[in-house]
């Protein structure tokens, strides 16, 4: 198995309905659901969420995307939100900028150093800090 499908593996063992899709070399997950924090977003308690794992193990993800796009309960604009943003999925997606904390070290053992579910899980934190 390669690194790729070890990395769907993983993210699948947190959210099993999540779909792979590459193109142009670039490979794309979606997440039918993910849960947003209570009350802070418009939108409701849940959006679809897609990301790239990158080609290279040890290249840090970047950016992940929602659908449908974001608003704050309270009016206060996004920051290093962008929409409308283009995915495979269409062009009705909002973008985040974002990054996870600290240095990207991805280890022979999937799940003990950087992999696509920590970098998946990291998206609740970004989305809990609002603004």
């Amino acid at each position: 198995m390669n690194r790729l499908e070890q990395e769907l593996d993983l993210v699948r063992s947190a959210f099993p309905d999540a779909e792979l899709r590459s193109e142009g070399g670039v490979h794309w997950v979606r997440l039918p659901v993910y849960p947003l924090p209570d009350g802070l977003y418009k939108q409701g308690s849940e959006v679809e969420v897609t990301f790239r794992i990158p080609a290279e193990a040890g290249e840090p993800p970047y950016a992940f995307w929602v659908r449908p796009g974001l608003e704050l309960v309270s009016g206060a604009g996004l920051t290093n939100y962008g929409f409308p943003a283009e995915t495979p999925w269409g062009s009705d997606w909002g973008q985040f900028s974002w990054t996870v904390e600290g240095a990207w070290v991805p280890k022979t053992d999937l799940a003990a150093g950087a992999n696509a579910l920590k970098f998946v899980r990291s998206f609740a934190e970004r989305l809990a800090e609002g603004s």
